[in-house]
């Protein structure tokens, strides 16, 4: 099993939509979830070389591959009102709506570790250099670095469950995201965009995972907040 360790530059403000919020109440995660970090792997797998089975490959290798992650120390988040079109329902035509959206901005790179096993390591790690976006087409990403690199001991990492324990002399902020379900019966079937079959019954393709991230001060105004983390995460 082999760590590889990749540094991503945001080109803008980013957005994620945290798990269950509506999209009209539409507040960003501060940093791509487990799956959507995986499912960019594979994405660009399949765009890179025009073969969804390739990308059927290279899912195999990163569906349950460790994954840990190095924020950079400052990260400011801001809420925008948005003028949007949505459809009506059972309409061809659009109306005019307002919502409430999310973006973050980070002071440094992300860092994100991935472990790797099955002789793909070198495969995976070309693909971790050519990504260009996680998820959304609002966060476009350059990929400075991509070595081998174990990741440090504070790096964070996602969490199936909470165990309440936030420490006695230390803030945290809890972020909540989703994961690939690690379930044999998930397959690249289920994710592949490119398929008409879905998910079985009583199946569940994402699963909820938690990240802690640890704060030394914040400062917020009537809408942004600008974190600090703590110093000792950068890997």
């Amino acid at each position: 099993m082999t760590w590889l360790k990749a540094e991503y530059e945001f080109g803008s403000l980013f957005s994620y939509r945290i798990p269950d919020f509506s999209t009209q109440y539409a507040l960003s995660s501060l940093l791509p979830g487990p799956s959507t970090i995986r499912l960019a792997i594979v994405a660009t797998a399949i765009e890179t070389t025009g073969k969804v089975s390739y990308g059927e490959e290279i899912f195999q290798a990163v569906k349950n591959a460790k994954i840990k992650i190095s924020l950079p120390q400052k990260i400011a988040s801001s809420n925008v009102l948005i003028k949007r079109l949505k459809k009506k329902k059972d309409e061809v035509v659009l109306e005019t709506t307002f919502g409430i959206r999310g973006y973050v901005h980070y002071s440094g790179p992300l860092r994100i570790y991935m472990e790797i096993e099955g002789g793909k390591e070198n495969e995976v790690g070309n693909l971790m250099k050519k990504i260009r976006r996680f998820g959304t087409s609002d966060s476009l990403v350059y990929c400075r670095t991509v070595e081998v690199r174990e990741p440090t001991a504070n790096c964070i990492g996602p969490e199936e469950k909470l165990d309440g324990t936030a420490g006695v002399n230390k803030r945290f902020l809890l972020i909540p995201t989703r994961d690939i379900n690690p379930d044999p019966e998930v397959k690249f079937e289920h994710v592949n965009i490119y398929s008409e079959e879905k998910a079985g019954r009583g199946i569940s393709v994402l699963v909820n995972r938690f990240y802690k991230i640890p704060l030394i001060n914040e400062r917020q105004g009537k809408n942004y907040v600008v974190y600090q983390t703590s110093e000792s995460r950068q890997g």
